[in-house]
């Protein structure tokens, strides 16, 4: 039988909701707290649903019935009510910017003070190539755990582990800001981080033993590599530098001349992003001159540009694959020589059995992390730097004798 004003009017809470129905799948539950709460049950896809429209008396029973209409002809085009309803109030919340990549880009750009513009842009770019294709055009607060497990998915399928992870702590972040400013009550984040595969070994690079390095130079020597990429080694070597900041040197790097000669590396070329100064021993300078001249000579703004595309610095690899070509594949990288040098000079003594050169003037001659993983907190781009050119030039001396002994190979 339908129902009333009357009847609604008079009907009473119970201890149990209470359903009064209306017909047509439309009814009135009252919850034990006396509120009263349109509802219409209807099937879609062979599933009994449910859909809940306004509270009584903001919407007569005139409303309801209309509105159980609506609901009626959406069901006759094909579509399901409750979909419609998540769509249009996720439309609703898009046009308020409450999205989680609005959110997302809002705690970005308060974030960008205390970072470095690489730092930022990185940040950013994850979010817009992993998090926001995901969940980016979800209402943040209704991210959930099926999203982030969908992203963590994605990011497996890839293999991008360890970028995934950084990901993950970026999409919690984003999620804590939301809920700081109340625009979401949970982060899903933390308990799904579990379900990312754990992380794998860590294979270190490829250490060529002291011993062997008169043999790397006999080979090198006698290679017919390309002189651009054997300088390149060379310089690396001699400077221990990474690969990435070998590769990016430029001309306007260098300052002073002699023995006060340095390589001032900006900030932004740098993994730990600070300044970094080389002082160069004399072997170094020396090459340098033959740098500069092929590197003038190809009218390249790189100190070691490509063959065949001047205007762009050697490839990544290119190095790496010098020394494949000269026996040393799995035996050596060029990363690993910054190892080769760290150990030399941290096995150095005087006579009287000191340490010749202090581990901290090494560890800023790598421009390493401390153990624990913080930068050191007096870090000084030329801090130590007479010590530092002293020992960089005992090295240079060691390398030199290792050469003399490969010639004779």
């Amino acid at each position: 039988m339908p129902l009333s004003e009357l009847t609604i009017k008079n009907a009473k809470p119970a201890e149990r909701k209470v359903k009064l129905s209306d017909g047509g799948g439309l009814y009135l539950q009252i919850n034990p707290a006396g509120t009263k709460t349109w509802k219409l049950a209807y099937r879609f896809g062979g599933k009994q649903k449910e859909i809940t429209g306004g509270t009584y008396p903001a919407m007569k029973l005139a409303d309801a019935r209309s509105w159980r209409e609506k609901v009626k002809d959406r069901l006759r085009e094909g579509l399901d009510p409750a979909r419609v309803v998540q769509i249009e109030k996720r439309e609703a919340i898009r046009a308020q910017g409450e999205t989680f990549e609005a959110v997302a880009r809002e705690w970005h750009e308060k974030q960008e003070a205390r970072w470095r513009p690489r730092h930022a842009a990185w940040v950013l770019r994850r979010l817009e190539n992993d998090a926001f294709p995901v969940m980016g055009s979800l209402p943040v607060s209704e991210v959930a755990h099926d999203d982030v497990l969908e992203l963590i998915r994605r990011l497996e399928n890839r293999g991008a582990l360890e970028v995934g992870r950084k990901v993950l702590q970026y999409v919690g972040r984003v999620m804590r800001y939301a809920i700081s400013t109340k625009r979401a009550d949970t982060n899903p984040v933390p308990d799904t981080r579990d379900a990312m595969k754990a992380r794998p070994r860590v294979r270190h690079h490829a250490k060529l033993p002291v011993e062997k390095l008169p043999q790397f130079y006999s080979a090198l020597d006698r290679s017919q590599h390309d002189p651009v990429t054997k300088m390149a080694l060379r310089w690396t070597i001699l400077t221990m530098v990474r690969t990435g900041e070998a590769r990016f040197f430029r001309p306007e790097e260098i300052e002073g001349s002699g023995e006060n000669m340095i390589w001032r590396i900006p900030g932004e070329k740098m993994k730990l992003h600070r300044e970094h100064i080389v002082p160069l021993p004399r072997q170094a300078r020396d090459l340098l001159d033959k740098i500069d001249k092929m590197a003038r000579a190809n009218g390249s703004p790189w100190q070691f540009p490509q063959v065949r595309n001047p205007k762009k610095p050697i490839d990544e690899n290119v190095m790496l694959y010098c020394l494949y070509d000269l026996g040393f594949k799995g035996t050596a990288t060029v990363h690993g020589f910054r190892g080769v040098a760290s150990t030399w000079l941290n096995t150095q003594v005087r006579e009287d059995g000191s340490r010749r050169f202090d581990s901290d003037w090494i560890e800023l001659q790598l421009a390493h992390e401390t153990p624990g993983g913080e930068v050191r907190g007096a870090y000084n781009a030329a801090e130590y730097l007479t010590q530092r050119r002293t020992m960089v030039q005992a090295w240079a001396d060691f390398l030199d004798e290792q050469e003399a002994f490969g010639a004779l190979l």
